[in-house]
């Protein structure tokens, strides 16, 4: 007979499978209620004659140029995030380390900030997004001296560093001209308003490449938890498999950025929720991938139809969220409950 753990165990993949079909549903359904609900009142049945390219010009309109790139950007950006915090998260053994309270997203949306105001193509802002927030990763791990690695001092060495981009993005964003402020303040906020085909389908691509390259690397991460020791002892190669990781995760982190923006707390919240819901010993990483685009795409819901006729940004409503859920966090672990967290 089985013991009661081992019978645990080996519910946990069906569990995990169980919750990653429906947060796969939950996606579609939100897909189809975002691309029905607006000021423009529009059925299920003109929605799917719109996506057709047929029925009214301006419920196309609504549809395939207002909608149908907010959507995408959310899914996509979500979906990045999630991911991107699952592997920080895992890396760092801390449910605070997520690459928006790190400062990771706002070092690759100052690279992207200053290719955008430079005028460069997409392409160029999508390798300058990535460029700062290597750059912002660099600074982290190299402020944390081989003496000061633990993962609290990382974090707040991670925070003063997000805290440094994001004045320079504040002060970028106020000394270029009113056009350009404007969309770029729109951009620094988490709107999806801006999200364009190009930017999207260079989303789409890099994503692509990235999420199968951080599911391959499921197997380190848990050989990584063991402990750096018992990692090397089973012929992992600690340093490489860390910085890895990192960089797919900083990746993953500029691809959000270069979407989306900078939208906070999604890589907090969503590996969280995901860890919560499937019992997994250690944080899944497609289910978070997946919670993350449930999570974007329902705060960007929200946000355009709680306020109306106003639109609140998602990054607005995701910090909205995010704030309650880094506060109680911090009063758990202060308690003693870090581990439960």
């Amino acid at each position: 007979m089985r013991q009661p753990a081992e019978r645990h165990f080996s519910r946990v993949p069906l569990r995990r499978a169980g919750w990653s079909t429906f947060f796969i549903a939950v996606c579609l359904g939100l897909t189809i209620v975002a691309l029905a609900t607006g000021t423009l009142s529009t059925s299920l049945q003109q929605v799917v004659i719109a996506l057709s390219g047929e029925g009214d010009p301006s419920i196309k309109l609504a549809v395939l140029e207002w909608r149908a790139p907010r959507v995408a950007a959310a899914t996509l950006a979500g979906m990045a995030l999630g991911m991107a915090g699952a592997l920080f998260q895992t890396l760092l053994r801390n449910p605070l380390g997520s690459p928006d309270i790190l400062g990771f997203d706002s070092g690759a949306f100052t690279g992207a900030l200053l290719a955008m105001l430079a005028g460069a193509s997409q392409v160029m802002i999508a390798i300058a997004s990535l460029a700062g927030g290597m750059l912002a990763g660099g600074f982290v791990y190299g402020l944390a001296t081989p003496r000061n690695t633990g993962t609290e001092r990382i974090i707040l060495i991670g925070i003063a560093v997000g805290a440094f981009f994001m004045a320079l993005n504040d002060w970028v964003v106020m000394t270029v001209q009113l056009d350009m402020a404007l969309a770029a303040a729109n951009w620094k906020a988490g709107s999806l308003n801006g999200a364009d085909g190009t930017r999207l389908y260079l989303g789409l691509l890099m994503l692509c490449l990235l999420v199968p390259a951080a599911l391959a690397c499921a197997r380190p991460l848990h050989i990584l938890e063991l402990g750096e020791d018992r990692a090397a002892s089973l012929g992992e190669n600690v340093a490489a498999t860390q910085l890895k990781i990192a960089v797919i995760g900083l990746a993953l982190t500029a691809v959000a950025t270069f979407v989306a923006g900078p939208v906070g707390f999604v890589a907090l919240i969503a590996p969280r929720i995901a860890f919560w819901l499937t019992g997994s010993a250690s944080i899944p990483l497609f289910a978070s991938c997946l919670s993350g685009a449930v999570f974007l795409l329902s705060s960007d819901l929200a946000g355009r139809i709680l306020f109306l006729p106003r639109i609140i940004p998602a990054g607005a409503m995701t910090a909205a969220l995010g704030g309650i859920y880094f506060v109680a966090l911090l009063w758990i672990r202060r308690n003693g409950k870090g581990a439960a967290a």
